[in-house]
């Protein structure tokens, strides 16, 4: 999602590139062709043209003209993502042209076309603008889906609606404003061709400075100092922010204080915290695996993942990855090549070694074998697996004589070799799927396994006390960590260049073991099947794969704490039907970050009323739900506050038989009672509930 914001950007980069003939420029090959964008409409894709970037040139080789703030929107394609931004974040026009439009136009005033890295997400020409954009987008569609402050009356909530959408707005947009002082060096020259001299960030943006042109270097990687990155918002705010809208926001003084606390990284269990890195990692995630690949003109590290995949695909070349026998290193089946992880990890770490050893320093050690798993799922170049979310998948290899149990990566043989012709052969055998191994081991260890039930090799081994003679294999990568927890917890609570789209600080998972009473749900059950949930006879239908995909998202976050629970605002609540999932916010949610049917092309902005309802339909026809009186699917219900006094509505489509998806099961949320609790509803009230939720 959102990864055609960066769209402009690199399009201008790519004829600045051909203009100014930057040998680095297009080091590494697309693996995904840049996709579509709900934040940008059809007309606001223009292409710009090499005419264009040329007026983006200095005189002077690999330097670039300072822009005026119209001239930067129009180069990086933005005015139809700042059009949405307005739209969603529901404030007045006044209030948007007052405090929030000049914000933005200073910030960007400020970055200029400045990377957001070297080597990783958005690296490209104007990226650091562009994941700005995408981040605050990101930010205040998931804004729209809090209740703030949490936990609060509704008269606050009511309240302080605007004052936390300002908050959110300037937390994202000033998460990375630090990059130019910590990752860059910066030189400008106040005349065409004139003496160049340092960029001092602190002392104002560039054309405040007097600059004309600039010049764009990278910081060694020994002088990156992202704690300080996390610090310089607050630093910096006030060259940002105008005077009216801190003044706007210091009416509410604990809204201040979270953001204040957010720009300097002193609470890294903020709201805004949570939000803001939600929208990050959204942003980066969508640029790894759908923008485009270019690099900065003066970048010159190799991404890693470029190197990982050339090593990858040499040793596929000449041998080093054996396949398709006892003791190989992978196995090809179905139009994908399943490799051991921790073989095929170390195998690629040595290749590197080989054949640049002085870079080899680069790529993270034995120990940290799930980076390299992150960096390949990352840029979508493996399939993860559905069950978990991750990387690794847990199967069992059966061939001519032996049979054994790996963790594994799933890579799709396209992502491998150039043409069809070079594809190796199928394996000669069977490749078996496991469920995550954390889960098998709480299965009744009298129960017989998987394969006992296929093999009557087993069984007789069994039967006969003796163990089977037949070589196997211990798995030799840790069970799968929560979808969000994929890297080390970072340093910092945003992105870092060297940190995963799918990781999460370490603070989010404090902060939801703060909280004793909506601690996180351990998932248990295996997603695609259910014990006793479905028989042989049953005309139920299969579930599709949309809405297998929806309640393994919906079941990880629950277990992770990022979808909370039986609180104000949340989109789940467990009532004694079963799981009451909020309609149409928790299906709108999935939509705006996978699309209605799970394949990530979301269609419409996140203000569209129908955004979700295809989704909803696919988990209805999976028939997972408590059908009502008159048949209908959706369940009406009143939330009650202080007193037991009413103070909303809800609709929900409930789950029933939770305790397939999540285990223990939370207790029922007594502030959520059905209608029919509290007297019947006239048929007026009824069609006036039902127009409430269809306007979300």
């Amino acid at each position: 999602m959102l990864a055609a914001l960066a769209v402009g950007c690199f399009l201008a980069a790519a004829g600045l590139g051909v203009w100014l003939l930057w040998p680095t420029m297009g080091k590494m090959t697309a693996y995904r062709a840049a996709a579509g964008s709900p934040c940008l409409t059809p007309a606001s894709r223009s292409a710009i043209t090499v005419g264009d970037a040329r007026q983006l040139a200095a005189n002077r080789q690999g330097w670039l003209k300072v822009l005026d703030v119209a001239a930067l929107i129009q180069v990086c394609n933005l005015a139809g993502a700042l059009q949405q931004i307005q739209r969603d974040s529901k404030l007045s026009n006044a209030a948007w042209e007052r405090d929030i439009a000049p914000a933005i136009q200073q910030y960007l005033q400020f970055v200029q076309l400045l990377p957001a890295s070297e080597a990783h997400h958005h690296a490209h020409l104007g990226g650091l603008a562009a994941h700005t954009i995408e981040v605050v987008y990101a930010a205040v569609c998931l804004r729209n889906g809090y209740l703030l402050p949490r936990g609060g009356p509704a008269e606050q909530i009511d309240t302080q609606r605007d004052h936390w959408t300002y908050a959110v707005i300037f937390a994202a947009l000033l998460h990375d404003i630090g990059k130019p002082i910590t990752d860059l060096r910066v030189r400008l020259a106040d005349r065409p061709d004139g003496p160049a001299r340092p960029w001092l960030p602190l002392s104002g943006d560039m054309l405040t400075a007097g600059a004309v042109e600039y010049e764009v270097r990278f910081a060694p990687a020994a002088e990156r100092n992202y704690g300080a990155h996390r610090r310089l918002p607050q630093v910096l705010a006030p060259r940002i922010v105008p005077a009216t809208a801190l003044a706007f926001l210091a009416r509410e003084p604990a809204v201040l204080r979270e953001l204040d606390a957010a720009w300097s990284g002193d609470d890294a269990t903020s709201v805004l915290i949570e939000i803001v890195r939600g929208a990050d990692q959204r942003s980066a995630a969508s640029n790894l695996q759908q923008g485009p690949r270019n690099q900065f003109g003066s970048a010159t590290a190799v991404p890693l993942v470029e190197r990982l995949m050339e090593a990858m695909r040499r040793m596929l070349r000449q041998g080093g990855l054996p396949l398709n026998r006892d003791g190989a290193a992978g196995w090809v089946a179905e139009g994908a090549a399943w490799f051991v992880a921790k073989r095929l990890a170390d195998a690629v770490r040595e290749e590197i070694a080989r054949t640049d050893p002085d870079h080899a320093d680069g790529v993270p050690g034995p120990s940290k074998n799930d980076r390299l798993f992150d960096t390949w799922q990352d840029y979508g170049l493996l399939e993860r697996n559905p069950d978990t979310g991750q990387a690794v998948w847990y199967v069992e290899i059966r061939g001519n004589g032996y049979a054994h149990e790996f963790a594994m990566l799933k890579f799709p043989l396209a992502n491998l070799f150039d043409r069809p012709e070079d594809y190796p052969p199928v394996f000669d055998g069977v490749i078996v799927v496991k469920g995550p191994r954390d889960a098998r081991e709480k299965c009744n260890s009298d129960a017989p396994k998987a394969a006992d039930l296929t093999d009557p090799s087993r069984n007789r081994d069994k039967q006969s006390g003796q163990r089977s003679s037949r070589p196997r294999k211990e798995l030799d990568v840790p069970p799968p960590k929560p979808a969000h927890a994929a890297s080390p917890p970072p340093e910092d609570d945003y992105l870092s260049e060297d940190d995963s789209a799918a990781a999460v600080s370490d603070a989010a998972a404090r902060a939801s073991a703060s909280r004793p009473a909506l601690r996180p749900v351990t998932p248990y059950a295996h997603v695609p099947a259910f014990p006793g949930a479905r028989s042989k006879t049953s005309d139920a239908p299969e579930p599709s794969d949309a809405a297998l995909q929806f309640m393994a998202w919906l079941q990880q976050g629950i277990a992770d704490g990022s979808i909370p629970y039986n609180e104000a605002g949340a989109p789940v609540h467990f009532v004694p039907e079963g799981m009451a999932l909020v309609s149409p916010r928790i299906f709108r949610d999935f939509a705006t970050l996978y699309g209605d049917d799970g394949n990530g092309a979301v269609q419409a902005s996140c203000a569209n009323d129908k955004l979700g309802a295809g989704i909803q339909r696919q988990v209805i026809k999976a028939r997972w739900h408590v059908v009502g009186a008159g048949n209908s699917n959706v369940h009406h219900y009143t939330v009650l506050g202080r007193g037991g006094k009413p103070v909303g509505k809800l609709a929900a489509v409930v789950i029933k038989h939770p305790e397939r998806w999540v285990n223990p099961v939370p207790l029922p949320n007594p502030n959520i009672v059905t209608f029919s609790e509290k007297g019947a509803r006239p048929a007026q009230e009824a069609q006036a509930v039902d127009r409430y939720m269809s306007d979300g």
